[in-house]
């Protein structure tokens, strides 16, 4: 538990899902978030996903966006439809997974992906192909 007294009470939307997880003051949610720690003043947007994840103040994740098994630093910026980490059901080679770190202020563009066991300290774009 951490006291912010600059921050209001956070608040979560009726349209929400917020299941074994702690939101600290001044948070707003809006989209789905499990079994994570969101500290003072994120913001997970209608459409978003936050799961087994520790989201640090400041951070916004945008509509569609995806933050999985993943440490988001203070005030970095998750775009619409990137994702940030993975399952690790989902990765063929448990070897290539551990839990991707995204630093501070680093902004994770629309469509970009930081794949599990990563460490970024500057702003991912989507690759193109």
């Amino acid at each position: 538990y951490a006291k912010t007294p600059t921050s209001p009470p956070h608040y979560i939307s009726a349209d929400a899902t917020v299941q074994n997880s702690m939101i600290s003051e001044g948070s707003r949610v809006y989209g789905e978030v499990d079994y994570s720690i969101l500290f003072n003043d994120v913001i997970v947007e209608e459409g978003a996903k936050v799961e087994y994840s520790i989201v640090m103040p400041g951070t916004v994740v945008k509509k569609g966006a995806v933050v999985q098994y993943s440490m988001v630093a203070e005030n970095a910026v998750i775009e619409a439809g990137a994702v940030v980490g993975a399952n690790p059901q989902d990765v063929a080679n448990r070897d290539d997974w551990g839990v991707a770190v995204v630093g501070a202020g680093v902004t994770v563009h629309e469509g970009a992906f930081v794949a599990p066991k990563a460490m970024v300290d500057e702003d991912v774009v989507k690759e193109e192909k």
